[in-house]
């Protein structure tokens, strides 16, 4: 309806375009989603717009002249006298999300509250439930998608292991295998040789002693190659070799230990050999450590003994690497040399189901916040270029998924680190 000039000078004419603009605005109420709210400063409802809202908690009726704490929950009418203070005194708009019981389900509604005057304020709420169930599913896939990540990145952490461990694995192996087959010839002809070489000497000695007419030739060949001496020193150079060759069959079979490349499958082993084999195999980077073997029987157990084998090598290693930096910190701080690296391994029988090895050592320790993230794929303390920070994340699901144990650790920061593994025998 258009009303001229003329029209509105006129009592009528006011009333009549009073008339429109509450009608026009009642309809504009009623085409919109958003309640408007009238309150006082108390938290009176003073007016209610639309009166047919759906989203209204209660119907108007049951709300208008009742206060807040009259309608709503406590904490709720709380919160809400809460903003409107807070309006009255700032006089600046108040932003809020909040959910509300209504028909059976919780609604989510968004609300501006701002003043009118000294004593009321005015408050627009917004059903946003649709977004808000929205906004939860996009943030259950998000949380979806980073689960499948992670998931990814760790299959591939595997991946990437299980792969330098095979060709790890089979480089041990074929080393060992051809190293073990000479060694095997040298070791098994240094017995007859020291036979040989004994028969040889005693027939000179033979010849010395029946031969009284010495030519001068011989005897200056004797004095020149020092013969007491060759006789003396010959059967102690054969005697090193034995020795030595037996050494190297040794580490030989630690290796071949350590790998276990021909028993992919779960097998029954004895423990201590794994953690021997791989005490052989660190032995260069123990000279100045010691290591202390508290071994009780155990029975044999069933195992996936290479996987087994790498977790006491990542450990060892960790413990062998905090003992040098703490060598390394005192010599930074100037302290006298009373330090002494040691490593405890020490195994026993929890009970007739389980094993358990701890392995101790004395380094530089670890604080809380770092014990934590220890076993997290790709977390490391070490520089560049000495570790990838797999490791740990790997022995620990070697040790809990793969043969469904335990593995814990604790530390103290300048104390040193303990691993506990568990194992279940079968």
């Amino acid at each position: 309806m258009n009303l001229k000039t003329e029209d509105l000078e006129n009592p009528e004419g006011q009333q009549a375009a009073l008339k429109t603009s509450q009608t026009e605005l009642l309809a504009l109420f009623n085409a919109i989603q958003d309640v408007i709210l009238v309150l006082s400063a108390e938290g009176k409802y003073l007016k209610i717009a639309p009166s047919s809202a759906p989203s209204l908690y209660k119907p108007p009726a049951e709300m208008l002249g009742k206060t807040l704490h009259d309608v709503l929950p406590k904490d709720f009418a709380d919160r809400i006298m809460g903003c409107i203070r807070e309006t009255l005194n700032t006089k600046k708009t108040v932003k809020i999300e909040y959910s509300l019981p209504i028909a059976d389900q919780e609604v989510w509604f968004e609300a501006s509250i701002a003043a009118m005057d000294e004593n009321s304020v005015v408050v627009v709420a917004r059903d946003i439930n649709n977004r808000k169930q929205l906004e939860e599913k996009l943030r259950q896939q998000a949380q979806d998608l980073e689960q499948t990540l992670q998931e990814l990145k760790l299959t591939q952490t595997q991946m990437i292991h299980s792969e330098k461990m095979s060709s790890l694995g089979q480089l041990v192996a074929g080393v060992a295998h051809e190293i073990n087959n000479p060694v095997n010839f040298i070791h098994g002809n240094i017995e007859p040789l020291q036979d040989y070489t004994q028969d040889l000497l005693s027939l000179v000695e033979l010849y010395q002693k029946y031969n009284f007419d010495h030519h001068p030739e011989i005897q200056e060949f004797i004095d020149k190659i020092d013969l007491e001496y060759i006789k003396e020193d010959l059967p102690k150079m054969i005697n090193s070799m034995i020795v030595g060759t037996q050494r190297i069959r040794k580490i030989v079979l630690s290796l071949r230990n350590f790998s276990r490349m021909d028993e992919a499958e779960s097998k029954v082993v004895n423990i201590h050999e794994g953690i021997n084999s791989t005490l052989m195999i660190l032995k260069h980077r123990l000279l100045d450590i010691q290591v202390i073997k508290d071994y009780e029987k155990l029975p044999l157990l069933e195992c996936y003994a290479g996987e087994i084998n790498q977790v006491f090598m990542n450990i060892l290693v960790n413990a062998i690497d905090a003992i040098e930096q703490q060598f390394y910190q005192n010599k930074l701080a100037e302290i006298p040399e009373e330090y002494s690296g040691k490593i405890n391994i020490k195994s026993r029988v929890i009970d007739s189901q389980w094993i358990e090895i701890s392995i101790t050592d004395n380094g530089i320790g670890m604080s809380e916040e770092i014990r934590k993230k220890i076993m997290n794929p790709f977390f490391t303390t070490k520089p560049v270029g000495k570790g990838t920070g797999i490791g740990m994340s790997i022995s620990y699901q070697i040790i809990t998924e793969r043969h469904g144990g335990k593995l814990h650790c604790q530390s103290t920061i300048g104390k040193g680190t303990e691993f506990i593994i568990q194992i279940p025998i079968h």
